[in-house]
C-alpha cells in the first residue's frame, strides 16, 4: 500500500513539474522590433518577439521570433547593473553597412546582460536604438 502511495505521489508530483514547466514557456516579455536586426550571429528580420529566460544558464536569453517560430539562445559577456530605468528593455547598437546587432537587455529591476557585438570602424558612426518590452500574453 505505501508503494502505491509514493508512485502515486510521483506521478503527480511529475505531472505538477510538467504543468509548471509548460507555464512557463509562456511567461517573458514581448517586444515588436521594427527593423532587422543581429544577435548571436544570426540575421533576424523585424517583427514580434519573445524574449525570456533560458532556464539552464542564468545568462542566457531566448529570443523567438513570433511569426517564424525560430527561436535563438544568446550568451551573455556579460552580467550588467544599472538604478536609473525600471522598464524592461533591449538596448540595440547600430551603424555602418552592420545595421542594428543586439548589445544590452535590462530586466527592470537594475540588472542586465551584454551582448558581444560587431565592432565598427572609425568612420562608421554609432548609435542606439531602445525597444522597450511587455508582458508577454498568449493570443
Amino acid at each position: 500500500m505505501k508503494h502505491k502511495n509514493l508512485g502515486r505521489a510521483l506521478i503527480a508530483a511529475v505531472v505538477i513539474s510538467a504543468g509548471s514547466a509548460a507555464y512557463g514557456q509562456t511567461d517573458g516579455t514581448a517586444a515588436k522590433i521594427p527593423f532587422a536586426f543581429r544577435a548571436a550571429g544570426s540575421d533576424l528580420p523585424s517583427g514580434q518577439y519573445w524574449v525570456g529566460p533560458q532556464s539552464t544558464d542564468p545568462q542566457s536569453i531566448q529570443l523567438k521570433n513570433m511569426d517564424t517560430g525560430k527561436t535563438i539562445f544568446i550568451h551573455a559577456k556579460a552580467p550588467t547593473t544599472e538604478s536609473k530605468n525600471p522598464r524592461p528593455r533591449l538596448i540595440f547598437r547600430c551603424g555602418g553597412e552592420e545595421g542594428c546587432a543586439l548589445a544590452t537587455m535590462w530586466s527592470g529591476t537594475g540588472s542586465g546582460l551584454e551582448f558581444a557585438t560587431p565592432k565598427l570602424t572609425a568612420n562608421q558612426r554609432e548609435r542606439r536604438e531602445t525597444i522597450y518590452l511587455d508582458r508577454f500574453k498568449d493570443k
